[in-house]
């Protein structure tokens, strides 16, 4: 596999579909498809939880018995509303509807319309997404558990004294779950990615989480191959992500600048998306070439 090539054609692929005046519609459409469901859930939650919920709660929670104030119930309830916003890139998956079309597209950028089918095909990447997740849900559910049985007075997230018995083997489980999740999470990436584009290639969610059928197209691109080109789209993402939030620390105090830069990252995570996609598909394909027969006679030996 030639990844010099593979990232060079990723590259161009990106240029030529964004970097230039008459592309720009298309960046500010998918920047809307990533930022749009966030700010319309946001606050529709508002409205509906500032408006309706938060009198109820008033009525029910503000008074010294509770010790709750309106204020207090307000900031909780702004806070779920920022949740929920959040939450509806997974919901509304207009985005991923169209990196399911760009998964499936040859040498060109797709349609950015007809929403439904974006919503619904959205929603098939997001589903094949949640069952490659169900081990990392396991292990969380099974955690919880040991956390409830051997601390029911500490808490999964609460601290002890490492000095005693009962601290270390706190200790020594929250190190435990960390690395078995860290270790899940790895593996668990390895085939979803290859996964996912198998599923926007395909159309099929049952052979996208066919760990026989993603066995062994990865055996074909070749393990090393594969893993290297995983590093070389995580280095890619980490400096991009580093830079933005090293900028945010620098001006956490300005809450403006703050919110620009992160316009700003999300804005430039639509090109980042293309290509690490284009460079995945290329990746892919690599399984499907013919393999090459080397019929050439030695003759000098």
């Amino acid at each position: 596999m030639e990844h010099a090539e593979i990232i060079t054609n990723a590259y161009n692929f990106t240029k030529n579909a964004f970097f230039s005046i008459a592309q720009f519609p298309r960046w500010l459409v998918l920047f809307f498809y990533i930022i749009g469901p966030v700010i319309v859930g946001f606050i529709l939650a508002t409205i509906v939880l500032q408006l309706i919920v938060l009198p109820i709660l008033v009525s029910l929670l503000v008074g010294p018995d509770f010790g709750f104030t309106q204020e207090v119930l307000s900031g909780l309830l702004q806070f779920l509303a920022l949740l929920i916003g959040i939450s509806c890139i997974f919901f509304v998956p207009l985005m991923q509807g169209y990196c399911y079309r760009l998964f499936r597209s040859d040498d060109t950028m797709p349609d950015t319309g007809n929403l439904w089918g974006l919503f619904f095909n959205g929603w098939r990447i997001n589903i094949t997404v949640l069952i490659y997740a169900i081990p990392l849900m396991l292990i969380s559910i099974i955690y919880m558990l040991v956390f409830m049985y051997l601390f029911p007075d500490t808490g999964m997230y609460s601290t002890a004294d490492v000095l005693d018995m009962e601290g270390m083997m706190y200790v020594g489980t929250v190190f435990s779950y960390a690395a078995i999740q860290f270790v899940t999470t790895l593996v668990v990436l390895l085939f979803a990615f290859i996964g996912v584009t198998h599923l926007c290639r395909t159309g099929s969610i049952r052979e996208a989480v066919s760990l026989r059928t993603i066995t062994g197209i990865i055996s074909r691109i070749g393990w090393y191959d594969y893993i290297l080109s995983l590093v070389v789209m995580s280095i890619l993402y980490l400096m991009v992500t580093f830079v933005v939030v090293s900028l945010s620390q620098l001006f956490s105090n300005n809450l403006v600048i703050m919110t620009v830069l992160y316009v700003l990252y999300i804005f430039a995570l639509v090109p980042i998306t293309v290509f690490f996609i284009k460079y995945l598909s290329e990746v892919y394909d690599t399984a499907f070439l013919p393999d090459e027969r080397d019929d050439e006679e030695f003759d000098f030996f």
